[in-house]
């Protein structure tokens, strides 16, 4: 029975030396100026789906608040460039 789970194990092993696929971590720099350690397939992509710059868009809200005349410092990915507070109700 040793035997068996020794020989299934040298077999997986064995099978894990012809994959093709390339494995490396992300190369996007996060928040806190640290490189991004997430696993990515090199081959398709170098970023992963948070530093990916065809995936981002993100923007800050272009509304303007009442109370202090600052800019809203929410963010949206709203085509109209407005979060949910400072669209129009009548969308």
């Amino acid at each position: 029975m040793r035997k068996k789970y020794l020989l299934i194990g040298l077999a997986m092993g064995s099978l894990s030396f012809g994959q093709t696929k390339v494995d490396s971590t992300c190369v996007g720099i996060t928040t806190k100026n640290t490189n991004c350690n997430i696993k990515v397939n090199v081959d398709s992509t170098k970023y992963c789906h948070w530093h990916d710059p065809a995936k981002i868009n993100v923007n800050r809200c272009n509304g303007i608040s009442k109370s202090t005349k600052n800019q809203c410092k929410l963010k949206t990915k709203d085509e109209s460039g407005f979060c949910h507070y400072h669209r129009p109700k009548n969308k």
